[in-house]
């Protein structure tokens, strides 16, 4: 999943280039709806494909600020254009906890980069 902070304290989600490509073909999302209040680790949204279901959270309270109804209606959007098809956005009252959150994954990705680079010459 990636998490681009947006203005106002509010978060858009989305489902990497990775993870589509893993999931393969997907043909249905189910998001929270808007207005909704989001839990600490509560289900945001969850997608389908012909391999997988997953079940999408974050450690995380605040509101469900939008859904991207042209992606629910259209989930191979995910598919073609990750990075542009947000599905859901929550407006938080502190920012700064998905920075403190995502830290170590970005750590653990460097390492991963360096590893890599080592291997693959």
């Amino acid at each position: 999943m990636w998490v681009r902070i947006r203005k106002n304290n509010v978060i858009s989600i989305g489902v990497t280039d990775l993870g589509q490509y893993m999931a393969g073909k997907i043909f249905q999302v189910t998001a929270k709806q808007k207005g909704r209040e989001s839990k600490w680790r509560s289900v945001l949204f969850s997608i389908e494909s012909a391999k997988w279901i997953g079940k999408f959270r974050l450690p995380i309270e605040g509101e469900v600020f939008d859904v991207n109804e042209e992606v629910v209606k259209n989930p191979s959007l995910i598919n073609e254009r990750p990075y542009d098809s947000w599905i859901i956005k929550i407006r938080i009252e502190d920012v700064d906890i998905i920075k403190r959150t995502f830290k170590p994954i970005q750590e653990a990705y460097k390492q991963f980069e360096e590893e890599a680079k080592r291997v693959v010459r």
